[in-house]
């Protein structure tokens, strides 16, 4: 059976667009796009053959279907070429027992999945993979692209420079002046990348790279770019397959820029849809107080969403005040 997916909008504007095309916005009235299976395709599987398949290859040495994202290739880029896939067996992360700190906070069963035991320390590995792999697909099948760019807070400017250099694709990496720690701007100098330390905030630097990247030879990294959430959805595959295809209560994720919930919820969503799990769980989004946009909407029963300008906080990865995945995540 052949599996397939494209980029259509989230709104349901007409139109589907290959991934491998240099687009981030619909033509039609200029919102997000997202990544749509062909879901009659992946039900001609069976949810128990689906178990099976994901956890037969699950942590194997054959490449690239080790890697917690790439073994659930049929859902997340089903047509890639597997060499031009850029792995470094990102997912598969653990998942620990957090006893004494459940006692602590009185949760009952408390668990972390540590998704910063990565290549880069962070789980925007996970979409990187995804995002690079195509990138290096497009060059190979002739599309003039120059460079990958992204802004970031560290982490993502990380990954981006690892998977980046890891497939010879040069890379460009925008980051807010003072406001990143050593160890997330050591990795992206590490790997080669072009980084410019601009004065101003994440969201100013993310106003710099939608600029540069209009020009269709310097491709977007962020997660406005929905390739990335393809590869981020696994996390919510990995969290059931370790707990033997059971559902969780409740899952508490950090938010900032916003991709990670909606990623989270689409995995859910797409096992559901094929009858891999027959409930969802609780999603509990975190913000920290001084840059929590997404919170204030919330107490307005997200009758509206208003910008805000972050303001300095110890949680400087999620010091975000205008998330561009926000209505993503207010769906989710």
């Amino acid at each position: 059976m052949a599996y397939n997916a494209w980029f259509q909008c989230i709104n349901g504007c007409p139109g589907e667009f290959d991934l491998r095309e240099v687009i981030y916005r619909c033509p039609t009235c200029g919102d997000l796009l997202e990544v749509q299976h062909d879901m009659d395709a992946l039900r001609s599987r069976s949810a128990a053959a689906w178990i099976q398949l994901f956890d037969d290859r699950y942590r194997r040495n054959i490449y690239p279907y080790g890697s917690g994202v790439w073994g659930k290739k049929e859902w997340v880029v089903p047509f890639i070429d597997n060499d031009n896939i850029v792995s470094m067996y990102e997912g598969n992360s653990n998942l620990l027992w957090a006893d004494r700190y459940g006692k602590q906070l009185h949760v009952e069963d408390l668990w972390i999945k540590q998704c910063g035991n990565s290549h880069t320390g962070s789980f925007k590995d996970l979409g990187m993979t995804v995002l690079v792999s195509l990138v290096k697909e497009m060059i190979a099948g002739g599309t003039p692209i120059d460079a990958v760019a992204c802004a970031s807070t560290g982490d993502t400017s990380a990954a981006l420079g690892a998977y980046c250099a890891a497939a010879g694709i040069p890379s460009v990496v925008l980051l807010p002046k003072d406001r990143v720690s050593i160890a997330q701007l050591v990795q992206p100098l590490a790997n080669g990348a072009l980084v410019l330390s601009l004065d101003t905030d994440f969201d100013g630097c993310m106003a710099v790279v939608q600029e540069i990247t209009k020009e269709k030879r310097i491709y977007l990294a962020n997660s406005m770019n929905s390739l990335r959430i393809e590869g981020q959805k696994t996390v919510a595959i990995e969290i059931v397959q370790q707990f033997d295809w059971e559902v969780p209560d409740w899952i508490v994720i950090p938010g900032g820029n916003l991709g990670n919930v909606h990623a989270l919820g689409q995995g859910f969503l797409m096992m559901q849809e094929l009858g891999l799990v027959n409930r969802l769980p609780r999603i509990c989004l975190a913000q920290a107080e001084r840059a929590n946009p997404l919170y204030r909407s919330f107490q307005e029963d997200f009758k509206r969403f208003e910008p805000i300008t972050a303001q300095s906080t110890l949680a400087t990865a999620i010091q975000i005040g205008n998330p561009v995945s926000v209505k993503r995540a207010i769906r989710t």
